[in-house]
């Protein structure tokens, strides 16, 4: 039997092709829409910035607790330990699926946390927006 070779795309190759789908005015418009909610407004120019600005979890626990109250009982603060930021990340990603977010838009806490994939980050963002919406949050 021959052997079949199988390609693996190498995970820089991977986030190269994940950044090339970045759209400015999409995550403008959900930025203005974080902020509307929040009072909170944050660097967005590229990935980089989007990401950094939402690492620690707190804009997103504030932003489920502006959509609805007590959704996020109690936020961990702003600082630099890794396990409480990523501990945030997990009660958003908890919060949108139970908000009836589409399975196909949530991500993984490291999606954001590791930058491995911040578009699916801003997919989700979206797809809470417009549940917000048909929910009567504009």
């Amino acid at each position: 039997m021959d052997e079949v070779e199988v390609e693996i795309p190498s995970m820089s190759n991977t986030k190269s092709k994940i950044s090339g789908k970045w759209d400015d005015s999409l995550v403008s418009e959900i930025c203005s829409w974080i902020t509307k909610h929040t009072g909170e407004s944050f660097k967005h120019g590229n990935q980089d910035e989007f990401a950094a600005s939402l690492k620690d979890g707190v804009i997103l626990c504030n932003l489920a607790n502006a959509i609805q109250p007590g959704a996020i009982r109690k936020p961990n603060k702003p600082g630099k330990m890794a396990f409480k930021m990523m501990e945030n990340i997990g009660w958003f990603v908890d919060f949108i699926t139970a908000y009836g977010v589409q399975h196909e838009y949530i991500f993984v806490t490291v999606d954001l946390y590791e930058k491995q994939n911040v578009w699916q980050v801003v997919l989700a963002l979206r797809a809470l927006k417009d549940k917000a919406a048909e929910k009567g949050i504009n």
